[in-house]
């Protein structure tokens, strides 16, 4: 009987374990997986603005944890093909933790798709869990 009572906590103590470190996976899948899509929209972006010849304009809002398109010289507002808004609202979970090499609380773009800061813009999440960089001069954006 003892045994069967020692078996039976064993399994209790590794069953907990495993729906914790299960709980953990899955919210960095979301968090992946939101931020892959914000990676795509800027991309998407980028792309559309370099077809038409205007200048990209990309803004984060720190206190909302939500970001903004936008283009042309003057910058006005960039509804992509399938999209409804040019801003979008981050989950709950994801926290813009801090925003280097913007100027002005905004990233330029170029009519070739490259940003106009000599700098790499880094956007940190989640006080640097993950990070989303955007490399000068070539553009290239990934997610770390």
């Amino acid at each position: 009987m003892i045994e069967l009572i020692a078996i039976m906590v064993i399994a209790g103590i590794l069953g907990t374990s495993v729906v914790s470190t299960y709980s953990n996976y899955n919210k960095w899948l979301n968090i992946n997986e939101e931020l892959q899509a914000m990676v795509r929209r800027i991309q998407n972006a980028r792309d559309y603005c370099m077809a038409k010849g205007e200048p990209f304009h990309f803004s984060i809002n720190t206190d909302n944890e939500s970001y903004i398109l936008q283009y042309k010289s003057s910058p006005s507002t960039l509804i992509l093909p399938g999209e409804t808004a040019n801003t979008f609202t981050m989950p709950s979970y994801i926290d813009f933790t801090s925003v280097t090499g913007f100027s002005s609380g905004s990233l330029e773009f170029n009519i070739l798709g490259e940003p106009t800061t000599n700098t790499n813009a880094v956007i940190n999440i989640n006080d640097g869990d993950r990070t989303i960089t955007i490399v000068a001069p070539t553009g290239y954006i990934y997610v770390q």
